[in-house]
């Protein structure tokens, strides 16, 4: 199975390679459709492709290769029967991409397979490993099939690495989509630490604990997030959840909006974070006032104390009990109080 990832990945990756060769003023999306499109097996790229130096490699077209030639099977599958992959890098999809998609395929028809595997549970049924926006985009343009490769023998944690590798290789990634596919992976044991995040992603354990916190934000910051989430990134993203601990929900889901409207930087909202933070540490502490009570002849019998936001104690010590029952009845009587609640 090492084996195997590994050459998909080589696969993947000499793909995106070549392609950076091309216009790097295309859009990130077309840049990404272009490089598989020029290598159809993306991650499926056979042993000798692996072998080759990238400007070596061959392109296809996804209509010219064919099973014999990969070793791998490219099918139609009714998209009714084609179902997320569950343990996908990617979870939130912009409807504004999937539209143009659409626009693009309903023209021109799917130029670029996807890649999925069997469902090990339901008879005929695969699960798709890459392709989510375009089978969205297909089904948008009232495509009722999507055509994939297929392979097998994956486990969950491959069926998330692979997902991974290729979104990133994209710059596709975003910070939220990781927070919640790591979340999954630690929930339902399929990896059992952070640490084990770091392995498989390559990531510092600085950034995966960070990225982490992400989903400690109340719903409503993560709800702004999720409109366009590759908008704020781990940094910024971090400094909200630290906003969060000083300002409250309210001003860090306006934060949140500023970033995405306004472009802020991770400074600018570091600066932001510390200015409140300072303000917060600044705050002039509360006065008090106290009077002592005395009687005729100088005896300390308690004081009366108030403060600045009105609150008021009142502690004196009367040993003469007639003295005690009618201070009671005096206050008592200044603030309405019936005899019964005392």
């Amino acid at each position: 199975m090492a084996t195997k990832l590994k050459s998909l990945k080589a696969g993947m990756l000499a793909g995106m390679a070549a392609e950076k060769t091309r216009n790097d003023t295309m859009d990130r999306f077309a840049r990404a459709e272009a490089a598989i499109s020029q290598h159809p097996n993306g991650l499926l790229q056979t042993q000798r492709a692996e072998r080759l130096p990238v400007a070596e490699i061959q392109t296809f077209s996804a209509e010219s290769v064919e099973p014999s030639e990969t070793g791998r099977t490219l099918i139609k599958i009714p998209i009714a029967q084609l179902h997320d992959n569950p343990f996908n890098a990617r979870r939130i999809y912009d409807p504004a991409v999937v539209q143009e998609r659409a626009a693009s395929i309903a023209t021109h028809g799917q130029k670029t397979p996807g890649l999925a595997a069997p469902d090990p549970v339901r008879p005929g049924h695969y699960i798709l490993i890459d392709g989510h926006y375009r089978k969205r985009a297909l089904a948008s343009a009232g495509k009722l099939e999507m055509e994939c490769f297929i392979e097998s023998d994956l486990s969950d944690l491959d069926f998330y690495r692979l997902s991974f590798l290729l979104n990133e290789q994209r710059s596709d990634q975003s910070a939220l989509d990781n927070a919640i596919a790591w979340r999954q992976l630690l929930d339902e044991g399929k990896v059992q630490k952070e640490e084990e995040i770091c392995e498989l992603t390559g990531m510092s354990a600085g950034t995966v604990n960070k990225t982490l916190a992400l989903l400690k934000l109340p719903d409503s910051v993560l709800g702004v997030m999720r409109e366009r989430p590759s908008a704020i990134g781990i940094a910024a993203g971090y400094e909200l959840t630290l906003f969060c601990k000083i300002a409250g929900e309210d001003r860090t889901r306006d934060l949140a909006t500023r970033i995405m409207n306004d472009g802020l930087s991770s400074r600018e909202v570091e600066a932001i974070r510390k200015q409140a933070q300072e303000g917060k540490s600044r705050k002039v502490k509360e006065i008090s006032r106290q009077y002592k009570i005395r009687t005729e002849s100088g005896q300390l019998l308690g004081t009366i104390k108030e403060w600045d936001s009105g609150r008021v104690m009142l502690d004196v010590q009367l040993s003469d009990r007639n003295a005690r029952e009618d201070l009671l009845e005096v206050l008592k009587a200044r603030f309405g109080l019936d005899k019964t609640l005392l």
